[in-house]
């Protein structure tokens, strides 16, 4: 059974104690917490992990934790670090094996010391060695991607870095310093004082052309550029990028024009406008800015002075946003049995004979006996032509609406009327449904996917005077795959989704006798924490459904073997499973997207080549086009 944590203190709500299935392994646990008293929370974490911790007596607060899954103990001292920190805390290894929880701030003095095996969730310290480059230039590309309360030393000229931060970060400063000793080449960085560096860049890109002997990076939060290259080809750039620094230098006028490049200028103009009042001087012209639509360009008009501030805020704006690939994987298994057994009877005297009528007669059943017995005696009875017609179309109709197998037969015999019928019908319908919508869009910007039909669902209907000239109105409903998202990338590539999923399919009609549709509907909306790439359930359902209905005549219908002559039963049953997974992807650039692309179009051209039998697909055709 899974092992439940439980708060030793007057928490508002403990870890979860709903009932769960023995399936799970032993030593799991489930941590479901509202607003319960952190301290608490530590005290059963040290009884789970069977660690010892030293409490700063400074940490204070209440914690709220939901856990989906069972997690083992070192899986619940991960969630419990990282909680730590969301709630601006860290835990500290003490050289005796204690741990000491106390505040982020200020405590990088006593974070550990570790190699790059990484720190384990920790704020921890590293050290970098570099073989080529200057570690104070190194350490200026390094302080923008740590923590705030992150730590950075380097000496000018020299090979050694020293980083104090939480792992994710020692990785990416551990990448930066890669980067700058890879392949042997010079790397040098570049202060610019005028330019922005996304237009030197791009200056020197055009000036390489396509066969670049030579890697530029710009770097808009220190305003710099990183060059990778040979050292001849840095030396021969030096003085092309100091003179465009310094030419960039010549006096502003009254109007300056900012092209974007990856923002939307509505939400720009917007920004600044409310940012105008705090750079408006006594004796300056009003500063103005206006957003050019087709060339999507913003344009300033104001001192020289607001120009540049103004024009340093839209560089630090107008940067590439990552993308997210959501996908979704919905599974639906189900399966569906039916079993049907009834005997119907009719028995009755004509012309005053003194054999009474007797019969039997299920609403789940059909045919209906009584249709047909009134079919057969209507001519004996004296019924008029039209009243025989409409009761032998009655009996045909009762007919034509039957499934499985019927068996039976009625007649008159010496004044007697008799009809018998014995229906039998078993189904079982099975279906597997595998659907993988998924959709890229922009982070933090809201995406939608549909594929489905319109089918129309009746809303009135009504007749004229004389019953004539129906009128009917209807409303058409979307029925199909929908995917709406909402992502959100934070810190060490945890993506929040806002995520709402529907599937919904046309099971069929009401009835024989109505056009209207019933329609199938499994819907999840939700908010969730997922990593890079990482699949997470959003939900699902488990379901059997038996049921059983018996209709018979009292008594008879329960006596034994003559008893089935007197009673129908039908027997149902449904097993559905359904499950809702997610997985969502960072593309932070051409090298991200490229792959995934590359992976499903693959998968359509292999299905193209399947189906048609050809060694080559039509989809490469296309691409192939100039």
């Amino acid at each position: 059974m899974i092992k439940r944590l439980l708060l030793t203190a007057t928490a508002a709500l403990a870890f979860a104690t709903t009932n769960i299935p023995d399936a799970i392994a032993a030593g799991d646990h489930l941590i479901t917490m509202q607003q319960a008293d952190i301290r608490a929370f530590i005290d059963d974490v040290s009884v789970v992990t069977g660690k010892t911790f030293l409490v700063d007596p400074r940490i204070q607060g209440k914690v709220t934790i939901s856990s989906e899954q069972s997690l083992n103990p070192r899986e619940v001292f991960n969630v419990f670090k990282d909680v730590m920190r969301v709630h601006g805390y860290t835990v500290v290894r003490t050289n005796g094996g204690e741990y000491r929880i106390t505040l982020l701030q200020g405590s990088a003095q006593d974070a550990p010391f570790v190699s790059n095996s990484g720190a384990n969730g920790q704020f921890a310290t590293t050290v970098l060695k570099l073989i080529n480059g200057d570690a104070a230039e190194a350490a200026k590309l390094i302080k923008p991607v740590l923590h705030s309360q992150g730590i950075v030393t380097a000496n000018q000229g020299g090979k050694i870095i020293v980083v104090t931060d939480f792992p994710e970060n020692l990785r990416k400063a551990r990448e930066i310093v890669a980067a700058l000793d890879s392949n042997g080449k010079q790397i040098e960085t570049f202060q610019l004082t005028n330019l922005a560096p996304r237009d030197v860049e791009d200056a020197l890109k055009t000036l390489a052309g396509p066969r670049a002997s030579y890697q530029v990076v710009s770097i808009p939060g220190t305003n710099s550029l990183i060059i990778e290259g040979a050292p001849g080809e840095i030396a021969k750039l030096r003085p092309i990028i100091n003179q465009m620094d310094s030419a960039g230098f010549a006096p502003r006028g009254a109007v300056s024009v900012t092209p974007l490049r990856y923002a939307n200028g509505e939400e720009i103009l917007g920004l600044l406008n409310t940012l105008l009042p705090n750079y408006t001087r006594e004796g300056e012209p009003v500063p103005t800015v206006a957003h050019e639509v087709g060339s999507n360009t913003i344009v300033i008009s104001a001192s020289p002075e607001t120009q540049s501030a103004l024009e340093q805020i839209i560089r630090s704006l107008d940067s590439r946003r990552p993308q997210v690939l959501v996908e979704a994987i919905i599974v639906e298994i189900s399966d569906t049995a039916a079993r049907d057994l009834g005997v119907q009877f009719a028995l009755g005297g004509l012309d005053g004979s003194f054999i009474p009528f007797i019969g039997t007669n299920y609403s789940q059943q059909a045919p209906n006996v009584l249709n047909l017995a009134g079919a057969i005696a209507g001519p004996q009875l004296g019924f008029s032509d039209a009243d025989s017609s409409a009761l032998r179309s009655s009996a045909i109709s009762s007919i034509l609406g039957t499934n499985g197998v019927v068996a039976g037969g009625g007649g008159i015999e010496n004044d007697t009327l008799f009809s018998a019928i014995v229906t039998a019908l078993e189904s079982d319908k099975d279906s597997n449904i595998l659907s993988t919508p998924f959709v890229t869009t922009l982070d933090n910007k809201p995406a939608r996917f549909v594929v489905g039909q319109e089918i129309p669902i009746t809303t009135g209907e009504s007749l004229g005077s004389n019953n004539i000239n129906p009128f009917r109105t209807f409303e058409r409903k979307e029925v199909g795959i929908k995917l709406d998202v909402l992502p959100q990338i934070s810190q060490g590539d945890v993506i929040r989704l806002e995520i709402k999923q529907e599937v919904s399919s046309i099971s069929g009609a009401v009835s024989t006798i109505s056009s209207d549709f019933i329609t199938n509907k499994r819907e999840i909306e939700t908010t969730v924490l997922a990593n890079d790439g990482e699949i997470i359930v959003l939900g699902g359902l488990i379901q059997d459904d038996e049921q059983i209905n018996i209709e018979k005549v009292p008594l008879l219908g329960d006596a034994p073997v003559i008893g089935n002559l007197f009673r129908s039963k039908s027997n149902s049953r449904v097993r559905q499973n359904l499950m809702v997974f997610l997985r969502p992807r960072i593309i932070r650039d051409q090298s991200d997207a490229r792959p995934l692309t590359q992976s499903r179009l693959n998968h359509i051209r292999q299905e193209d080549i399947n189906q048609s039998g050809r060694t080559v697909s039509k989809l490469d055709n296309y691409l192939e086009r100039p």
